[in-house]
């Protein structure tokens, strides 16, 4: 594959996998439905182009980030089967997920109800907070890199172009990968990027979601500058009908100064949740609840017995200290974890692992089936009865 060619790789033969369709195409390369024909499953196979494959400090990034992203237990991260290399090309096994990509309905639909928006913004915060406290940065939060299934489950994707920000080579060389649209303000300078430079791409994404353009357009070097020098732009200017609470979130969470930003994704999150009326927070625990019940089975085996631990009464809760933003500064971020119903308040703090260690073990698994099975069959059992996610709109076509 070449980095300028037009030309799909469907019906072909890679190592053991059959690619069956392309489904996606950018500048890191192709991603395919394949059929893994050793382990009989159809997944999403992403080829790197020919030029990445050949970069020995790319190959090194990706390798330790895939090998990290792939220990993340957080149901909004799209799980990484296996990565590797066949005949010199670089390659990532994925779980093909069935939905679309949120610039794609963004582009097609128009922006999207400010309900939906937290809703969504909630999950992806999720996944990066747990890589964060992984000591992963993702490097490259896009609305194309954000799919939504039919029931509003959002997964971020595209980790392979993150570093393990433990590695002070890897990170000064990955700090020109992403898309400029959504990059910080230091991602443009020699100061230090830290996991606050997401938190700002998150909050772009947000404003995009809620409005229906990024905050900054135009060229690269005017988009730029616009990151760098220009007024943080206010959702509620651009798109009537925007709560004017909504200025103020985008404007921390979009700050110049990364010490002025939100500390966690889950303080954003909680925040963007405050801004919306009362009617709206619970259509949004609403949305939220409907994605989760229905795709509960796979959260539950993922978070393992930490899923189970951390149950909580499936309900929003209600304003108070639990709403306090944490100060900038203040402890590094946690994993915001799924733990069977919706909470809206900020992440919660404590010691994060060391930054590019591999988090503790879990207990081994197996001891927690009982426990499981146990508590899957009761909460299931209330979840559908309240939340009906039959009722949920058909699921779109695997892309």
């Amino acid at each position: 594959m070449g980095d300028t060619t037009a030309d799909s790789r469907e019906g072909s033969q890679f190592g053991p996998y059959l690619l069956r369709r392309l489904i996606g195409r950018g500048g890191m390369g192709d991603v395919y439905e394949a059929e893994d024909t050793v382990r009989e499953r159809t997944v999403a196979l992403k080829l790197m182009s020919q030029t990445l494959s050949n970069d020995p400090v790319f190959r090194s990034r990706m390798q330790r980030e895939a090998r990290t992203a792939g220990r993340l237990q957080e149901p909004h991260v799209v799980p990484i089967h296996d990565f590797g290399e066949i005949e010199g090309q670089l390659y990532v096994d994925m779980r093909l997920i069935d939905g679309k990509d949120l610039a794609g309905m963004l582009s097609r639909y128009g922006p999207l109800s400010p309900p939906r928006a937290v809703a969504i913004v909630r999950q992806i915060g999720s996944a990066l907070d747990a890589a964060h406290a992984a000591g992963v940065l993702h490097r490259d939060v896009k609305p194309e890199n954000i799919l939504v299934s039919g029931d509003d489950f959002a997964y971020l994707v595209d980790f392979g172009i993150a570093s393990a920000t433990a590695d002070e080579k890897l990170t000064q060389i990955g700090t020109t990968v992403g898309t400029v649209k959504y990059m910080a303000p230091e991602r443009f300078s020699d100061s230090d990027v830290t996991h606050r430079a997401d938190i700002y791409a998150l909050a772009c994404v947000l404003y995009e979601c809620l409005t229906g353009s990024p905050p900054y357009t135009g060229d690269q070097i005017s988009v730029m500058g616009a990151h760098l020098h220009q007024a943080i732009p206010k959702p509620s200017a651009a798109r009537p009908g925007i709560p004017a609470a909504f200025d103020g979130v985008i404007a921390r969470g979009m700050a110049k100064d990364p010490a002025d930003r939100y500390a966690t994704c889950g303080d954003l999150s909680a925040a963007a949740y405050a801004a919306l009326a009362e009617p709206d927070q619970d259509r949004a625990t609403d949305i939220l609840q409907r994605s989760q019940v229905a795709r509960m089975p796979a959260a539950f085996a993922s978070q393992q017995s930490a899923g189970i631990a951390q149950a909580t009464p499936a309900h929003a809760p209600s304003s108070g200290p639990m709403w306090a933003p944490t100060p900038p500064g203040g402890p590094t971020p946690q994993p915001t974890g799924w733990g069977g119903a919706p909470t809206w308040g900020p992440s919660t703090a404590g010691v994060a692992p060391p930054w590019g260690q591999p988090p503790r073990p879990s207990r081994k698994p197996w001891l927690w089936v009982g426990v499981a099975a146990t508590a899957l069959v009761a909460i299931v059992g209330v979840a559908l009865a309240v939340v009906r996610p039959w009722e949920s709109a058909p699921r779109p076509e695997p892309t």
